[in-house]
């Protein structure tokens, strides 16, 4: 009401000036409560992901997690669609990079979907993944691809990568950096094993993504999101773990909960660190408007054909316009590799508790 009596052009320009007051002290005080509650949020999610282990990683990740295509299974049509949506992007940055007869290593393959794109290719496809059920997963699938692309996969860990140095052209890597204990080492193995002039193709989570909450309620959170894309320090809430403990099914009822990463990214922090090791980064993105666990997204999966049809349509606008093109609920950070960069990462490149507990 206060926005409308300012808006209106019978309003007299005194009450406008007092309407206008009112206004900023309600965004500034909702504003104020925002930053606040993400402050202790990010606090409190750092203190628990310090319970992580090693070996709760490797149980819950061979125990616990379906393979994409068994979520794909049990997830709606509109969930699918825009998963597709990733695949499509994520495949599209690579076929720009890969050049003919090379090779493309996909950290944390799944079960192979962006080999999916790549069958007409001349080249080398290198699926690798932490789950030993994800591999076999992606093998199977990869027998039913045909085409031109040469597949092989390999079980294994993306902080210490089974590979040579300077050994491949495109290094993918969606939605897994999220996920490690220490993604500062995934980094630098990346570095490691791409061809200088090779290219990284990365999504993860966005710290900049939109607040849960209409636009004109509080102005001032989005912003902060849309200047911490570039201005990391600004950023109140940042989450670190997952929503809920790994599994009491895999320790015992009376087991103390374990937190694992689900870390959502800064881009200009993420930025900083590849540069630490080589990497330059040429492009940096955002997508998937709205965010999924949004009111609205749950409106438009309700709508069926039409709600992915509509959604489609949000997702062109919100990519096209400068500055909401930063709020998506993912970011995509296409870097290439220079030469240069630290051999080891350096103290303090990445913020997590065991990079520092380690690097002090």
């Amino acid at each position: 009401m206060l926005l409308s009596g300012i808006l209106h052009r019978r309003t007299p320009s005194s009450v406008r000036r007092g309407l206008a007051l009112g206004l900023g002290a309600v965004w500034l005080t909702s504003y104020a409560r925002y930053r606040k509650r993400g402050i202790e949020a990010t606090a409190h999610e750092y203190e628990l992901l310090r319970t992580a282990t090693a070996e709760a990683f490797s149980r819950h990740y061979n125990e616990s997690v379906p393979t994409v295509e068994e979520e794909l299974d049990v997830w709606s049509d509109y969930h699918g669609h825009r998963h597709e949506m990733r695949y499509r992007l994520v495949g599209d940055a690579t076929r720009r990079h890969l050049p003919p007869g090379g090779t493309v290593l996909d950290i944390g393959c799944g079960s192979g979907l962006v080999a999916d794109r790549l069958v007409d290719r001349s080249a080398h496809y290198i699926g690798l993944d932490f789950g030993g059920h994800h591999i076999d997963s992606a093998a199977k699938r990869a027998g039913d691809l045909g085409g031109q692309l040469r597949t092989s996969f390999v079980r294994g860990d993306g902080e210490r990568l089974p590979l040579r140095d300077g050994s491949v052209d495109v290094v993918v890597l969606t939605e897994v950096i999220e996920h490690l204990l220490r993604p500062e080492l995934a980094v630098w193995e990346i570095a490691r094993v791409l061809r200088t002039g090779g290219v990284l193709v990365m999504t993860t989570n966005n710290a900049s993504e939109m607040p849960l909450r209409f636009p004109l309620s509080d102005p001032l959170a989005y912003l902060e999101k849309t200047v911490g894309f570039s201005h990391d320090g600004v950023i109140a809430h940042r989450p670190w773990v997952w929503p809920e403990p790994v599994s009491r099914a895999l320790y015992g009822e009376d087991a103390p909960p374990i937190w694992l990463p689900h870390t959502w990214h800064k881009q200009a922090e993420t930025k900083r660190m590849f540069a630490a090791a080589g990497l330059q980064t040429i492009a940096a993105s955002s997508f998937e408007f709205p965010p999924p666990q949004s009111a609205t997204a749950r409106w438009l999966d309700r709508r069926g054909a039409t709600g992915r049809l509509i959604v489609d349509r949000i997702e062109a606008v919100c990519q096209a316009v400068p500055g909401v093109n930063r709020l998506g609920c993912h970011l995509m950070m296409v870097a290439r590799r220079v030469p240069g960069g630290s051999e080891v990462p350096p103290a303090g490149i990445w913020p997590g508790p065991f990079s520092a507990a380690e690097t002090g």
